[in-house]
């Protein structure tokens, strides 16, 4: 790895100004707008960032100076991706590093920390996974979505987990590796289990798919030789295994083990059907990757093939936006590609073929050698079997980019469409940029569980999926009584930021001591408890006490509201606040058993074993709240524009019962499935109908079985606790 980079937190030379200019709005900025002289000549990153702040676009350059000025260079020809770019950009920023690899280190980091809008960038990366091997006396194989620092070993990434299991399903055939959650130690002569989450031996030894260290029936050396030969055949070096099992195969014969000579030939056999998948790439048995793509409808379609000893051991699918990008852009999404995949690939080979020239591409060089001990060197044929193997994957490119053709789940102009043509419909004045829509599953009355599914700008946004178990209704089929406390939880908190925004969370000052005096029965002059209080137009409404007993207990006291304040949660609201006060993990409170639902409310649980410093009391309930397991939530905190529940007029008032009762107004409309008929919440409209055609009509059943089929999904898996 090089040296740490020095990057200076400046946009200049260390001795000039901050650069950092408002340009234009609405018109390509020109040269004049702001100064261009302060820029460094040096090595660096620039930053260009919109009217409201947002970061659009990251960019690296040799000379920062030269490169933000071509920009604005009278008569050059940008493409039309730049041209939007600069026409959007409202200030621009730069960050000056000592070198160049520097640079491309901070500009790869930069881009995938702060997701540019303009940048090409990697998608689907949660659905990567390794092939893991432990660091174990007998190691497990895994399947695993990322790498940890374990000492164990990771073999991928790989875009298709259903292959890895079904190479593995096969592999297990012929190496009984365990794949079993027991953490199986040799000491001496004896095998310890710590771990005894399994009956064991469990059905793979009997079936004979595992070699059984659990009980002793393999050495620790026995069970090495399985895991070596799983990872030469997963990194490509088949001939080692055949190698390894033909001889193993002649031992038994001439011993006259005839049955386990027969038994390894059947794995021989099994090993070779496999083989038959690879193709002979060369005859000098190299390893090499092999990289094209295509560009289609903003998105970069990559293929990569994987050649290790000569043979194409697998295949690998990417895709990148590339938002209106050209061919004359294509050597930054080429790059853009190659620095994110070898980021986070395991085996890096000494060769990379590569379909076009990209700038500076030692520097790409020395980025790619950074995550590998190995000289990698990228390569751009011109002719002959190196040229012909990057055709072959270009074409694949090509067929998985065929197959990936935008749909109602990827924004396009259609979902753009149907979403203003719902706001007309349905006759709302703001733009409907999130759709959040929401149904109910149980079986019989049991396990119920609510969903709730967000589209934003027409497509599903899946990481803002939340799912509800249903903790009011038990037992019993409830589904308006279900949807109302799926709505209370999700609409809770932002009801609370509308109600009390104008209310101030402070610190207690000399003179609030005597309104927490006449109300706190314990003495609130002690040293041992920090007071704050919250008020309304210099009118205090309640107080909180934070009681520091060590960095690890922390506890709340003296929680107080006035009686007008009583029933509207404004004892929540401080609580949560003082809880944002300090920095402990684990925030106790010792209360009332009639108070305990009132905490629990907010997140707190009982707890068994009570820490020293908090007192234990009889008759008390000691509760914690954890603050790891209540992170804040993107997606409760964002409002939607218009609500959307499966159900008819039913289900609709049971939504407007709870938007009345916590003093919020969103649209909300109702989708009966019967006759698809649109149910609106004023009283004074009637049902609306719109063709089966329809697109608005279409996106609202995209939502509606989205969010059945995302609560059918976790129903089924409360079912099986």
């Amino acid at each position: 790895m090089p040296e740490k980079s020095k990057i200076t937190k400046s946009t200049r030379p260390r001795s000039a100004p901050a650069v950092s200019g408002r340009l234009q709005k609405k018109r390509p900025p020109q040269a004049g707008s702001f100064s261009l002289t302060s820029i460094p000549d040096s090595p660096g990153i620039y930053k260009m960032l919109d009217e409201e702040g947002a970061v659009i676009y990251i960019g690296k350059a040799k000379n920062l100076s030269k490169r933000v000025k071509q920009y604005f260079r009278k008569g050059y020809q940008h493409s039309t991706r730049t041209q939007k770019l600069i026409e959007k950009a409202a200030d621009i920023q730069t960050i000056a590093v000592d070198s160049e690899l520097e640079a491309t280190i901070l500009e790869h980091n930069l881009i995938k920390q702060l997701q540019p809008k303009y940048n090409v960038i990697m998608k689907d990366d949660k659905n990567f996974v390794y092939i893991k091997i432990t660091e174990e006396d007998f190691p497990r194989i895994q399947i695993v979505r990322k790498i940890e620092k374990d000492n164990a070993k990771y073999i991928g990434p790989k875009t298709a987990a259903h292959q890895v299991r079904d190479t593995l399903k096969v592999l297990k055939k012929v190496f009984p590796f365990r794949h079993c959650g027991l953490e199986i130690e040799k000491i001496g002569e004896k095998i310890k289990i710590r771990k005894k989450v399994i009956k064991y031996p469990c059905l793979d030894y009997y079936i004979k798919s595992c070699a059984a260290p659990c009980i002793g029936k393999c050495t620790k050396e026995q069970y090495r030789d399985i895991i070596r030969g799983v990872e030469d055949f997963l990194h490509g070096k088949a001939q080692n295994v055949t190698k390894n099992l033909h001889e193993r195969m002649m031992e038994a014969a001439a011993e006259k083990k005839f049955e386990k000579a027969a038994r390894i030939r059947d794995k021989i056999k099994k090993v070779e059907q496999l083989l038959e998948r690879q193709k002979v790439a060369d005859a000098k048995g190299e390893h090499k990757d092999i990289v094209n793509y295509c560009i289609t409808q903003g998105r970069a379609y990559f293929n990569l093939f994987q050649i290790r000893d000569g043979k194409l051991i697998g295949q690998e699918n990417f895709i990148l936006n590339a938002k209106e990008a050209e061919e004359t852009e294509n050597a930054e999404v080429l790059e853009a590609f190659l620095k994110q995949y070898y980021e986070i690939a395991t085996d890096i080979p000494k060769e990379i073929l590569i379909p076009h020239e990209i700038e500076r591409l030692k520097d790409l060089e020395e980025f790619i050698q950074t995550q590998t001990k190995l000289k990698t060197k990228l390569v751009i044929p011109k002719k002959g079997v190196k040229n012909k193997l990057l055709e072959m994957s270009l074409n694949n490119a090509r067929i998985f980019a065929d197959r990936n053709k935008p749909s109602w789940q990827k924004e396009s102009d259609l979902t753009k469409k149907a979403v203003e043509q719902l706001q007309a419909v349905l006759k709302i004045k703001n733009p409907l940029k999130r759709i959040e829509c929401y149904d109910i599953s149980h079986l019989s009355g049991t396990d119920t569980a609510g969903s709730m599914i967000v589209f934003e700008n027409g497509v599903p946004k899946k990481d803002m999926y939340r799912k509800f178990q249903i903790k009011t209704v038990q037992n019993k089929p409830d589904d308006y009584k279900s949807m109302e406390e799926v709505l209370y939880r999700r609409f809770l908190k932002i009801a609370l930021e509308n109600r009390f925004k104008d209310y101030d969370f402070k610190k207690a000052r000399k003179k609030d001591m005597s309104f927490i005096k006449e109300h706190d029965i314990n003495d609130p002059t002690s040293k041992e408890r920090q007071f704050y209080i919250i008020e309304h137009k210099k009118d205090q409404k309640g107080f909180i006490a934070i009681k520091e007993h060590s960095e690890k207990a922390v506890e709340l006291k003296s929680l107080w509201v006035k009686k007008e304040e009583r029933g509207h949660k404004l004892g929540h609201l401080l609580t949560k606040k003082a809880m944002e006060k300090t920095k402990a993990k684990r925030v106790y409170v010792v209360c009332k058993p009639e108070l305990k639902e009132y905490y629990m409310l907010i997140g707190f649980e009982e707890i068994k074993t009570i820490p020293k410093e908090i007192k234990k009391q009889r008759g008390k309930c000691h509760l914690v709240y954890d603050k790891n397991k209540h992170k804040i939530d993107k997606s409760f905190s964002k409002t939607p524009d218009l609500v959307v529940i499966d159900g008819g007029k039913g289900q609709l008032s049971s939504a407007g019962k709870i938007f009345t009762r916590l003093g919020i107004k969103i649209p909300h409309i109702a989708l009966a499935k019967r006759m698809e008929e649109i149910f609106i919440s004023s009283p004074k409209s009637a049902s609306i109908r719109l063709n089966a055609n329809d697109e608005a009509l279409k996106l609202l059943q995209r939502a509606r079985d989205e969010a059945h089929r995302f609560a059918i999904s976790y129903q089924k898996k409360l079912r099986k606790f």
